[in-house]
């Protein structure tokens, strides 16, 4: 039996420890996202990580590597980590013994007491039990904001680069319009149209140049919410956004991205450690019921006896209550989490197959409209073109069909976004790319 002593002491008494730090959290984005979290330290100067440079422009990839690396937010949040570890830790620790020191006076002699309360030992377990999963708790959390945060790199990536295709159309198409303003004043000094036509492509190809110059705002605009989102918003840096190559493969089975994310959603499995936690610290509550304190009293009696010790127990007794209202508390914690577990994993459904929804349908239109409607509106312009050169049409059909050539294009970048746009909400709303 003494042999076992050793060991249920060591079992008691076993560090409060947890495998979930920053570089687990760093490891965990890597996987979903192919970039890291960087550094702790508090910095305002934005770093680069590995394998991202501004020279060649930044793909949607590098940009959330940068934001992981250099957030603000973001890194605020992960110091919530530290606190959770500093409770794993405070949980962990056995209370100090108290001593009480009584000096001689008058006839009181000298006395002491040490009490050490004994409770703390079968009670450490389920402390230490609940913190570690409030650690995990909050490191899987912290790997969600770190999805979401790369969404929104995504989503204003995406809506940077068509942001920059619209101003190279918008610049297109006022270089034409302008051209065809400079035809219209010739065939009108030759007396081939009148004053009408020249005013209206004139004041077209002024409507266009605004346009243009608009479109050209708007991009630094859409630039300046995505450099706020890497941390490059005070860098004097330039940054420049590249679209990335659409992938082709098709969509998965939206039942097969369901059952992956139910799998795979950090904040699904921080709901799941919730209810996990609520749980231990209940069991702690019912643990407190019953406390001892072992105590130990030392009186001096005279010279020749020396001390007199006396050992004893200091014990609570549950006759008024025996903590139900911290046990109904911890009770209800547990229905609470237990229903916010449910409603996220509902909730994690419905935002897969809306993504999925989407994903498809900007996948169907984008293909419609490259294969069919833009060579259509490519051929229209080109033949209005031909003929107003050749003065068989007159400016308002070039007019017609450059309008919606113009739109056209518009419309294809958009499809294009919203297909970025949809593989952003369909990854982040996995917890990661499926495939």
């Amino acid at each position: 039996m003494h042999r076992l002593a050793p060991v249920a002491l060591a079992t008691l008494l076993g560090c409060a420890t947890s495998p979930y730090d920053h570089a687990w959290i760093a490891r965990d984005l890597a996987r979903r996202t192919g970039s890291a979290a960087g550094p702790q330290r508090p910095t305002d100067a934005p770093t680069l990580p590995r394998g991202v440079s501004l020279d060649d422009g930044l793909t949607a990839r590098e940009s959330v590597a940068l934001a992981l690396w250099n957030n603000p937010r973001f890194h605020a949040d992960l110091a919530q980590l530290g606190f959770s570890r500093a409770d794993l830790e405070e949980a962990g620790q056995l209370p100090n013994p108290l001593l009480t020191l009584m000096l001689p006076v008058a006839s009181h002699p000298l006395s002491f007491r040490v009490q050490a309360p004994l409770e703390a030992l079968w009670q450490r377990g389920r402390r230490v039990a609940a913190a570690q999963r409030d650690v995990e708790r909050v490191a899987r959390s912290l790997v969600q904001s770190g999805l979401d945060l790369a969404r929104d790199v995504r989503l204003a990536h995406a809506e940077v680069v068509l942001a920059g295709e619209r101003q190279r159309v918008r610049a297109e198409a006022a270089a034409t319009l302008g051209a065809i303003l400079e035809v219209t004043r010739l065939r009108a000094a030759a007396g081939d149209v009148g004053d009408a036509e020249l005013e209206s492509a004139r004041a077209e190809a002024l409507t266009a140049r605004d346009a243009s110059l608009r479109a050209e705002a708007d991009q630094q605009l859409a630039l300046l919410a995505l450099r706020a989102l890497v941390g490059f918003a005070s860098d004097p840096r330039p940054l420049r956004a590249v679209a990335d190559p659409l992938p082709d493969a098709p969509a998965e089975p939206v039942a097969d991205v369901v059952r992956f994310a139910l799998s795979a959603r950090p904040d699904l499995h921080a709901a799941g450690l919730a209810v996990e936690a609520a749980a231990a610290r209940a069991g702690w509550e019912r643990a407190r019921i019953v406390s001892f304190t072992a105590a130990l009293d030392a009186v001096t009696l005279n010279p020749v006896d020396g001390l007199a010790l006396g050992p004893g127990i200091i014990a609570p007794l549950p006759i008024f209550h025996q903590n139900q209202g911290a046990i109904g508390r911890a009770e209800a914690e547990i229905e609470q989490a237990s229903w916010r577990a449910i409603a996220l994993r509902q909730q994690v459904a419905t935002e897969v197959t809306q993504a999925h929804a989407q994903l498809a349908q900007a996948r169907d239109s984008l293909a419609r409209w490259r294969a069919e409607v833009s060579p259509s509106l490519d051929r229209s312009v080109q033949h209005a073109e031909e003929q107003f050169t050749a003065g068989e049409a007159s400016y308002l059909v070039v007019l017609d069909a450059t309008r919606r050539a113009i739109d056209g294009r518009l419309r294809l970048a958009e499809l294009e976004a919203d297909v970025r746009r949809a593989l952003a909400q369909r990854d982040r709303s996995a917890g990661g790319s499926p495939r």
